[in-house]
């Protein structure tokens, strides 16, 4: 047997001593909690979005003729897209056209002069300017570059269709000849 002269422990042989045992006990429960946590962190900045209505994309792209334009009507003009106002909605379904349950909340909606609390899907940073109106009308790109082919979908997605990270936008800006100076993006 040998006394640690660093930390006073008694050390016999190749056992660990206390402290030693201790310290990798707490390091192997961090490191569980850090994941889980990690998980729950990365949960909670991209969570589940579940709208108020299940709204059926593709029935109103193909079977209506609707462009994605006729909804999100700031899409050309303005940074940010606009999400349906109750006004779109009413001029097609002031009075049911169907027996679904969707259409009925819709309905409700506009009876009761309501606007729908549509819920964001797709972020960027608060860091990162971005236009609709500039990709869009300027460089002329097509909704699904970016929101995926959500056109198709007969629900609501619940995460988006595409992670826009930073790599995704400079394969694009890249891909399109477009400025990758970082002041051109970020704020």
């Amino acid at each position: 047997m040998r006394v640690n002269r660093e930390n006073g422990d008694l050390v016999t042989g190749n056992t660990l001593s206390p402290r030693v045992l201790l310290f990798a006990v707490a390091m192997v429960v961090a490191i569980a909690v850090a994941g889980f946590a990690g998980t729950r962190i990365l949960s909670f900045f991209n969570p589940d979005v579940k709208q108020p209505i299940q709204f059926n994309h593709m029935l109103h792209v193909e079977e209506v003729g609707l462009e994605c334009t006729d909804c999100h009507q700031y899409v050309t003009t303005e940074e940010f897209a606009g999400r349906p106002s109750l006004e779109t909605c009413s001029g097609c379904h002031e009075d049911p056209l169907t027996e679904s349950t969707e259409e009925a909340l819709l309905v409700k909606y506009i009876q009761d002069a309501e606007e729908i609390p549509w819920r964001r899907l797709y972020r960027v940073p608060a860091h990162v300017y971005y236009s609709h109106q500039r990709h869009v009308t300027v460089a002329g790109l097509e909704c699904n570059r970016c929101h995926g082919e959500i056109g198709l979908t007969s629900e609501p997605p619940r995460k988006p269709l595409k992670k826009l990270t930073m790599g995704f936008c400079l394969d694009c800006h890249e891909t399109q000849g477009a400025s990758t100076d970082c002041n051109a993006c970020h704020r």
